[in-house]
């Protein structure tokens, strides 16, 4: 039964190996996935950046007289670009924002097939932080909440010419699913692979673990019956009586028997023979 507990703490141990190392591998490709998806998100809000500068710098030159035209043609211009753009993932989205006092002013939003523009929002309800950064002139990637108090990774840049910001996202839970699935389905395949071994292990050597357990119940059985005469025996130097442990003197045959599975048959040997019966010695003179 040890043996048998054994064997099962040992699979155990084996389903946690096999589990760590299988979220460990889920865990690295996981962090791969995400840095691919920071550089991706950054080169889309920068190639947009710089396309939203060139044709902000070209309508200045159409509309010299009216700086707001130029950049109301730009968006424009921006937006029916969108249109024809398919979005790069299920909850991908390209945000472009001005700041109006304390309000952040979407200008349009890109998801997926279509265009549309968020409600504005204030800037100090603690969300759409990629979107606050770009607005402060910086430049970057981020996990944070967007607008609508999601955790995203963003990336986000600000375009100096037209004073707004870009934002282009994807929501953590899509990045996040696949790996998630991967980690149930190794678990799983694991767990089965695992218990198929232990069933088949547990039938073939559930006759030899019979064998060696009948083997330890004989053996144990046979030194049950096994006495053996050990360490020192008092006896009487002159009726060669042996003293036992209760302190009784018993015969030595007696003795002898009691403490082993010797048997006793008896006969008389030539000098007792000689001495006790003295006519029927073959040494008589």
């Amino acid at each position: 039964m040890q043996l048998r507990k054994r064997i099962l703490l040992l699979l155990s141990i084996m389903i946690v190996v096999t589990s760590i190392i299988g979220i460990t591998a889920v865990s690295v490709f996981y962090q791969a996935t995400v840095r691919e998806k920071r550089k991706s998100l950054s080169e889309i809000v920068t190639s947009q950046s710089r396309l939203m500068e060139s044709i902000y710098r070209y309508n200045k030159k159409l509309y010299s007289q009216d700086p707001n035209g130029a950049k109301k043609a730009t968006y424009s211009q921006l937006i029916d670009a969108h249109e024809r753009y398919e979005s790069f993932s299920a909850t991908g989205e390209i945000l472009i924002a001005e700041k109006k006092g304390d309000k952040i002013h979407f200008i349009f939003g890109h998801q997926q097939d279509k265009i549309f523009t968020p409600d504005s929002i204030s800037t100090n309800l603690g969300i759409a932080e990629p979107m606050l950064l770009a607005l402060a002139g910086q430049a970057g990637t981020v996990k944070g909440k967007d607008y609508t108090g999601y955790q995203v990774l963003a990336a986000y840049g600000h375009v100096a010419g037209l004073d707004c910001g870009i934002v282009a996202k994807i929501d953590i839970s899509e990045i996040r699913l696949p790996f998630i699935r991967a980690i149930s389905v190794i678990l799983l395949v694991g767990i089965l692979v695992i218990s198929i071994g232990m069933t088949v292990f547990f039938r073939i050597s559930n006759p030899i673990l019979k064998e060696m357990g009948d083997t330890i119940e004989n053996l144990n059985e046979a030194l049950t019956k096994v006495k053996l005469l050990g360490g020192l025996l008092p006896i009487c130097a002159s009726c060669k009586k042996i003293r036992d442990d209760k302190g009784y003197w018993n015969q030595i045959e007696s003795y002898i028997k009691d403490h082993s599975e010797a048997e006793f048959s008896h006969g008389i040997c030539p000098e007792c023979a000689e001495k006790l019966y003295p006519e029927f010695s073959p040494y008589k003179k």
